[in-house]
């Protein structure tokens, strides 16, 4: 049976491709700290039950995974430029079309107004789950 790319893969695999491009947190006493990364469904709703468990599982201590149902939720609306909370980010995953060998998936990583981009991320099924192949900055 082939691999395909399930919701729960690509959304481990996003996660992944955003731990390994993103600085190390390092707290005051200089320890390095696990990124906090929001995760939210494009189309607004909440991320699928299962899929929310098989990514806190995967990924464990590599990353604090919190998921908003709502975008606002993960933002810090008292401050001017709307951070995400806890020096996080938070990814806006569009919908895709999911159990394909390759997909192609549109993503926003936001951490501030000022700091808010858009992404297309080529994701294929490998022998443990999916993997990011390609990362596209969308310019507007």
């Amino acid at each position: 049976e082939r691999s395909t790319v399930t919701p729960a893969n690509a959304y481990i695999a996003i996660v992944r491709w955003e731990i390994e491009r993103s600085d190390a947190v390092v707290d005051a006493d200089g320890n390095t700290e696990a990124p906090v990364i929001f995760l939210a469904a494009g189309s607004g709703g909440t991320v699928d039950v299962g899929v929310q468990a098989s990514v806190v599982s995967e990924i464990d201590d590599d990353a604090v995974i919190r998921f908003a149902d709502d975008a606002r939720e993960a933002r810090d609306e008292t401050l001017d430029n709307e951070p995400v909370k806890d020096d996080g980010v938070m990814l806006l995953i569009d919908e895709f079309e999911p159990d394909q060998v390759s997909v192609e998936a549109r993503i926003v990583r936001y951490q501030s107004i000022d700091d808010d981009r858009a992404w297309i991320l080529e994701l294929a099924a490998n022998g443990d789950g999916a993997e990011v192949i390609s990362a596209t900055l969308v310019t507007e």
